[in-house]
C-alpha cells in the first residue's frame, strides 16, 4: 500500500516538469519565412553543385570515395549557408548540426551511388 502514494508523487512531480522542460524547447514552426527560403536557395545550391561537381568527376580512375570526399568538400560553402540561416534564427546548434549532417549524409549516398554505377558501368563495357 506505500506504494500507491509514492507512484501518486512521483507522476504528480513528472507532470509538473513537462511543462516547464517544453517551455525551453525550440519549435521548428518559428523559422521566418525569409530564412526559410534562405535555406531553400541554399539547399538548390548545395544540391546544383553537387551535381556540376559529380558530372565533372565521373570518369576518373580514382576510388569513389576518394571522388565523394572531393565533390563534398568542394561544395562545403554551399551548404555552410543553410548553417548561417539556421544561427540567424537562433535555432539551436544541435538541432541544425543534426539537419546539416543529415543533408551531408543525403548528398554523400547519392555522389557515391552515382560514381559506383558509373564504374560497374565501365568495367562492364571494357571501357577505361
Amino acid at each position: 500500500m506505500r506504494l500507491f502514494p509514492r507512484a501518486l508523487i512521483a507522476g504528480i512531480l513528472v507532470s509538473a516538469l513537462l511543462p516547464a522542460l517544453a517551455e525551453d524547447e525550440w519549435r521548428g514552426t518559428t523559422l521566418s519565412d525569409q530564412t526559410l527560403e534562405k535555406v531553400n536557395l541554399a539547399l538548390v545550391a548545395y544540391q546544383g553543385c553537387v551535381n556540376t561537381e559529380t558530372r565533372a568527376q565521373i570518369g576518373e580512375l580514382v576510388d569513389s570515395r576518394a571522388l565523394t570526399d572531393r565533390v563534398l568538400k568542394t561544395c562545403e560553402e554551399k551548404l555552410s549557408k543553410v548553417k548561417a540561416a539556421f544561427d540567424g534564427e537562433k535555432v539551436p546548434g544541435t538541432i541544425s548540426e543534426r539537419y546539416m549532417r543529415a543533408r551531408r549524409t543525403q548528398a554523400a549516398r547519392q555522389i557515391l551511388r552515382t560514381f559506383m554505377g558509373a564504374q560497374a558501368a565501365q568495367s562492364a563495357t571494357g571501357q577505361p
